[in-house]
C-alpha cells in the first residue's frame, strides 16, 4: 500500500512497497533511487556497528524540507543514489560499539543523520544520539533534533543572547521559530500576514511560554516595545525560514 505525506507547504511524497524477502540481517529502507521520483521500500543489507556506533531501531522518522530538496537534487548535499532519506529519528538502541558509552541497548533515544533515518534501523555515532525521558513519546521527540537543535545553535552559539536580552524572532510560526520562542528568555515574535495564519493559530502563538507582543510581518508597524531600538541593551534578530509545521513541531512519519 502506498503511503502519502501531503502538507500545505510541501509537496506530497508518496512510499511504494515492494515485494521483499527478509533474509540473515536485513531491514527495510526507503530509497530515492532516482531524482524527483517516488521513494520505493527496499530490502537492505544491514552492516556492522563501529567502536563508536550505535545501531537503532527506528520508530518515528522526522521529515525536513531538506529531505524534500535532496530528493530533488536540489540540497546543498548531494549523496549519491540510491541514498535513504531522514535526518532526525526517534527509538531504541538495539546494539552499540566497543567504545560507546553514552546509550545502552533497551534506551529510548533521539537521534541526528546525514541522510539515513527512514529507514527501520539506522547506524549513527553515539555523539548524536540523546536519551529522552520516559514521559516524552517517541513521536513526539522524534521532530525535536532539527528544529531544536537548530534554535539552540542560533540562540546560544550564534547571537549568544544572554538572561534579560531582547530576541526578535521572525517568520516565528514554524517549527524552528516555535523552537526558538522556547529556548530563548524573552521574544517578540512576528509572523506571517492574518490571512496565512488563522486566528486560532495566532492565539497559540501568543500562549507560548516566553513570547510577547506578536505582530503580522506585512504589518509596517512593530510592537511598541520595538519601535525604540536604541533603548535595547541588545537586540538579536532570528530569521526562521520554515515553510511549514505540523502542529507545534514538524511533521513525523511512523516507521512500521
Amino acid at each position: 500500500m502506498a503511503a502519502r505525506l501531503c502538507t500545505r507547504c510541501l509537496p506530497p511524497v508518496w512510499l511504494c512497497r515492494q515485494a521483499w524477502q527478509g533474509q540473515g540481517r536485513h531491514y527495510r529502507a526507503a530509497l530515492c533511487t532516482e531524482l524527483k521520483q517516488p521513494l520505493t521500500i527496499q530490502e537492505v543489507a544491514s552492516r556492522p556497528v563501529g567502536p563508536q556506533e550505535v545501531r537503532v531501531d527506528v520508530h518515528f522518522c522526522g521529515v525536513n524540507f531538506a529531505d524534500i530538496l535532496a530528493c530533488r537534487g536540489q540540497y546543498q548535499e548531494k549523496p549519491p543514489l540510491p541514498f535513504t532519506p531522514g535526518m532526525e529519528f526517534s527509538g531504541a538502541v538495539l546494539e552499540t560499539g566497543t567504545d560507546v558509552s553514552t546509550v545502552k541497548k533497551g534506551d529510548r533515544v533521539i537521534g541526528v543523520s546525514n541522510f539515513h533515518a527512514m529507514a527501520e534501523q539506522c547506524i549513527t555515532d553515539q555523539k548524536t544520539l540523546w536519551r529522552i525521558p520516559e514521559n516524552v513519546s517517541l513521536q513526539d521527540a522524534a521532530v525535536l533534533p532539527v528544529s531544536y537543535g537548530t534554535a539552540i545553535l542560533a540562540v546560544d552559539h550564534r547571537a549568544r543572547i544572554q538572561p534579560g536580552e531582547t530576541v526578535l524572532v521572525t517568520a516565528a510560526a514554524g517549527a524552528t521559530g516555535l523552537a526558538v520562542i522556547d529556548v530563548a528568555t524573552n521574544v517578540f515574535l512576528a509572523k506571517g500576514s492574518e490571512e496565512e495564519h488563522p486566528t486560532s493559530q495566532r492565539k497559540a502563538l501568543e500562549g507560548q511560554d516566553g513570547g510577547s507582543h506578536p505582530s503580522s510581518a506585512s504589518s509596517s508597524k512593530l510592537p511598541s516595545p520595538l519601535q525604540n531600538v536604541a533603548s535595547l541593551e541588545l537586540l538579536a534578530i532570528l530569521r526562521c525560514y520554515v515553510l511549514c509545521a505540523y502542529q507545534r513541531y514538524g511533521v513525523s512519519v511512523r516507521v512500521s
